[in-house]
């Protein structure tokens, strides 16, 4: 005959208070990563009081939903051996109604750009040439943060949390993280470009210390602050910069695109004005889709009118889909569906992930030519 368990529900005393336990469901990707013996995992929970909680590896973030399930589940726990097992039988610790579901998100970086909204870095600044003055002015009542600050309550892996840093062009001068505003920085790659051909350096693999020298003699712009906007546009190999020519071109037009928000300049001169400002050397390589996601093209008042352009920019648009899709349609009825695609494709994991917002948040159609367009869905405006 089967021995008899006893069953208990445990009790909270002084020395032993009441647990709770949560059951987390991991995503296949997640899985695998825990299993992998090799690999060192820190998973860290990250937020502040009232938010959504999200998890982060060191490189990914994802969403924590809490999913009803049907059945209880128990969390058990009993004596080591058989032996005691009849006399001291299994405790309930707790009962679980629900499991936590582990989905893959895009990081949740406004935070990040609100706390460090007024701690700019100045022009005014580069006056002061001696690098231990580059340190915040403390009697203003702004913030500044540090990197470690901001490590918890920004909702993003260490990883996507350095890269926001860097594509957002932050500078992180004496420990304080200090945006630099898109004119500044503008004028720095334009005098970067400049500063290559005036004193005769090579386009591949420029030597670091001559180009810091150049800038700060000619403009005295600190080597704190040029070696990181080096680093922003291409890779260092030993004393050598491998500048990404179209990733620094790119910037420098929209810096010069941006006072062009309200009223349009015709492509022509505005392809004119950037490639005056980039020299010769990089003429060549300016054209309009390096700034893809940034502009918007209008057509002329004629047939034989060339078409004009205007700044529009997604890092200033909405990061909620919904307020997304309800500014873009504010801004256009009628979208192509490449031209869409350039605005949305930040708020998404992957293709699929701009495929279900399209579908979600937009219909589509196509004309007699093939076409295919995105109008607005009623009900989301």
């Amino acid at each position: 005959m089967s021995a008899v368990v006893p069953i208990r529900i445990a009790q909270a005393t002084e020395t032993t208070p009441k647990v709770h336990y949560r059951l987390l469901e991991l995503s296949p990707d997640l899985c695998k990563l825990i299993e992998t013996p090799s690999t060192q995992l820190v998973l860290t929970i990250k937020g502040k009081e009232g938010d959504d909680a999200v998890l982060c590896t060191a490189n990914k973030t994802y969403a924590l939903r809490s999913v009803n399930i049907s059945n209880s589940l128990m969390i058990v726990n009993g004596p080591k051996s058989n032996e005691a097992l009849a006399n001291d039988g299994i405790f309930i610790n707790d009962e679980i109604h629900e499991v936590m579901e582990t989905v893959p998100m895009v990081p949740k970086l406004d935070r990040l750009y609100g706390m460090l909204r007024g701690s700019e870095y100045g022009e005014d600044e580069e006056d002061r040439m001696d690098e231990d003055d580059l340190e915040p002015d403390h009697s203003s009542k702004q913030s500044y943060y540090t990197r470690k600050d901001l490590h918890q309550v920004i909702q993003a892996s260490d990883e996507e949390f350095d890269h926001a840093i860097k594509t957002n062009h932050i500078l992180e001068l004496n420990g304080f993280l200090r945006p630099l505003p898109t004119k500044h920085l503008t004028n720095i790659l334009i005098k970067i470009f400049n500063s290559i051909v005036a004193h005769g350096l090579p386009r591949s693999g420029i030597p670091i210390k001559d180009l810091e020298e150049a800038l700060e003699s000619d403009y005295e712009i600190p080597r704190s602050v040029s070696r990181q906007v080096i680093e922003w546009y291409g890779g260092v190999e030993g004393d050598k910069w491998v500048m990404n020519e179209n990733k620094a071109l790119r910037q420098a037009g929209l810096g010069l695109l941006r006072p062009y928000a309200h009223t349009p300049i015709k492509s022509e001169q505005f392809l004119s004005i950037w490639r005056d400002a980039v020299g010769d050397v990089f003429a060549d390589q300016v054209e309009l889709p390096l700034l893809r996601g940034n502009y918007l093209l209008h057509p002329g008042s004629s047939v034989q009118d060339e078409h004009m352009v205007t700044f529009f920019s997604r890092a200033e648009l909405s990061t909620d889909p919904l307020t997304r899709f309800n500014e873009l349609f504010l801004t256009r009825q009628k979208w192509l569906e490449g031209d869409i695609i350039a605005f949305i494709e930040d708020l998404g994991v992957d293709k699929k992930d701009c495929d279900r917002l399209l579908l979600k948040f937009a219909r589509r159609s196509a004309d007699r030519g093939g076409s295919v367009y995105y109008t607005s869905r009623s009900g989301h405006m």
